[in-house]
């Protein structure tokens, strides 16, 4: 029970925005103990990454920002070398957070996959701004210059 409450807790501290889907719902609701969420974490940022890998294909592609990467997609160029820095530090950060975290309620497992969970949502967040932007002809539907 206070490992239900301890990751019902730290769950609660996530930022939610980008993975709010009814399959890690589901998922969460149905779990019985923290290592139990950890797996639908792991699974719903599989699903993100899978988005962002996707997004930075479209930025690839876009005529604004096709210059930029000077490349190929995630093949060549800066959107794959952009790519392959993020996952570095998430990777390396969320090992840190894990090794830090280890004294602390819930198991060890649950705190890398929310380390990944979060860093992986913030990084799709960021990038749906870039396409937002690249599709909008400039104009940043969350900048208010009234």
């Amino acid at each position: 029970m206070v490992k239900k409450i301890s990751f019902a807790f730290l769950f609660c501290m996530m930022t939610t925005s980008a993975f709010a889907t009814a399959e890690y719902d589901a998922c969460y609701q149905a779990a019985k103990n923290d290592d139990e969420v950890a797996l639908c974490m792991k699974a719903e940022t599989a699903r993100l990454l899978k988005s962002i890998q996707d997004m930075y294909f479209q930025i690839s592609e876009h005529e604004q920002t096709r210059d930029w990467n000077n490349g190929n997609g995630l093949i060549s160029g800066n959107l794959k070398d952009m790519y392959n820095h993020f996952i570095a530090y998430r990777n390396r950060y969320c090992s840190l957070f894990e090794k830090a975290s280890e004294n602390t309620f819930g198991s060890a497992e649950f705190d890398k996959e929310r380390c990944l969970l979060n860093l992986t949502s913030d990084h799709y967040e960021l990038m749906d701004k870039i396409l937002l932007n690249a599709n909008s002809g400039g104009e940043e539907s969350d900048h208010d210059d009234e």
